[in-house]
């Protein structure tokens, strides 16, 4: 750990300096900073009583008065209070509540900021949270630089620094990284879901595209993001390249089977082999897609059963789209049958039988074929067409058996026992 000399901020602003070495004077009375520590305790009291009274009356049904109330009552009130017990005079005009004037005013201003970043870019909560507390964080740093020329301890701590892996961080990079990232961060976030929602309302890109696009918008994004908030903290990139490019080789060898499924994906994606809706059949999961990601592919099954398959599954094995030129599917439906049966009558009862249903589609028609000749009897395949395989095919089959039955029982046409 080294400790490198700062430039005093208070050497580039005489008033400055000048406020708080009069402060530090009443500080020496402890008469004047007894009456002082008096006057903060009440203004801060009456501000955080006021902004609670104010929030229980908002309620959540204005937000944006409830968000600027949460940021900014409290010091401004504060900062009010503090400002009318001074106009009383007597011990509560001094230099040090003047001090603790100028202060809150900052905090105010960096407050102000907060807000304004909360109320634009509405981060989500754990982001809102963070940003709350780092405006508390780099009032503090501000505290501390006002004061850092006065104690050789924060002197220190304002200027160490120290090497890992040659990479030089200080405690100021820090700290402006700690601030900065998380308006970055947010900022990144904005960004992110604003790109996402711009192209989903695009009426010329195709959905896989779509999501495809969005997903390389958002690395380029958070990869941004990243580098600015590392260059913000004063960390060397080039000597975190040679460190990252170690890391990366060694998650490479360990997240190969990962890294395989998001390029599949991508290229999935763009190629479009396999869209949400298409009815395919990957190794032994048969079923409709019902969601894509850039790492796996979520099928329904027949079953019901959600099944989850890696994309570079899609992308190394035969894939059978059963959707792919359109979404027509061709089921096939049997009955053997005795050699004796009137064939001509026992084809039109089935012809008729799948004609009926719903489902079926006209166009093409429901055709009969004799698929076999043997010593038990005669085979009978009905060839009929779906619109809609994922409302199910066994059970039109069902219902297609059932109206055959019934008709060849009317008709005395008889099967034969398998």
């Amino acid at each position: 750990m080294t400790a490198a000399a700062p430039k005093p901020p208070l050497e580039r602003d005489p008033e400055l300096a000048e406020v708080v070495s009069d402060a530090m004077d009443v500080v020496s009375n402890p008469t004047d900073l007894l009456v002082t520590l008096l006057a903060l305790t009440i203004a801060t009291a009456v501000g955080v009583l006021v902004t609670r009274k104010l929030k229980q009356k908002l309620g959540h049904q204005r937000p944006i008065l409830l968000t600027l109330v949460e940021y900014l009552c409290t010091p401004a009130l504060t900062l009010l209070t503090l400002g009318g017990l001074s106009l009383l005079g007597g011990s509560f005009d001094n230099p040090l509540i003047g001090l603790a004037g100028t202060l809150l005013m900052l905090f105010l201003a960096i407050r102000v900021f907060g807000a304004v970043v909360e109320l634009l870019f509405r981060p989500t909560l754990p982001l809102k949270i963070m940003l709350r507390a780092v405006t508390v964080v780099a009032w503090l740093a501000l505290v501390v630089g006002v004061f850092v020329d006065r104690s050789q301890t924060l002197a220190k701590f304002y200027g160490a620094s120290f090497e890992f892996g040659g990479i030089k961080i200080s405690s100021q990079g820090l700290i402006g990284g700690l601030i900065s990232g998380v308006v970055i961060a947010i900022v990144a976030l904005w960004g992110d879901k604003s790109v996402t929602k711009l192209l989903r309302r695009s009426r010329t890109l195709q959905p896989n595209f779509i999501l495809a696009l969005s997903r390389i918008f958002s690395v380029a994004i958070w990869i941004a993001a990243t580098l600015t908030i590392f260059a913000v903290s004063n960390i060397n990139i080039t000597a975190l390249a040679a460190f990252g490019g170690a890391l990366g080789i060694g998650l490479g060898l360990g997240l190969q089977k990962l890294a395989a499924s998001y390029i599949s994906g991508l290229i999935v994606l763009f190629e479009q082999s396999v869209r949400v809706g298409d009815n395919i059949v990957s190794n032994s999961v048969s079923g409709r897609v019902t969601r894509m990601t850039v790492r796996y592919t979520m099928i329904r099954t027949r079953d019901g059963v959600e099944a989850i398959v890696p994309n570079d599954l899609l992308t190394n094995n035969v894939i059978v789209n059963q959707s792919w030129s359109d979404r027509n599917l061709r089921l096939v439906c049997g009955v053997l049958v005795k050699g004796d049966a009137d064939l001509a009558l026992a084809r039109e009862l089935f012809v008729q039988a799948m004609s009926a249903q719903s489902r079926v589609l006209q166009d093409p028609a429901p055709h009969m074929y004799i698929t076999g000749v043997n010593d038990k009897g005669i085979q009978l395949d009905g060839h009929f067409w779906i619109s809609d395989p994922e409302n199910g095919q066994n059970n039109v089959a069902s219902d297609i058996y059932d109206a055959v039955l019934t008709a060849f029982r009317h008709n005395g046409i008889q099967l034969v026992a398998q």
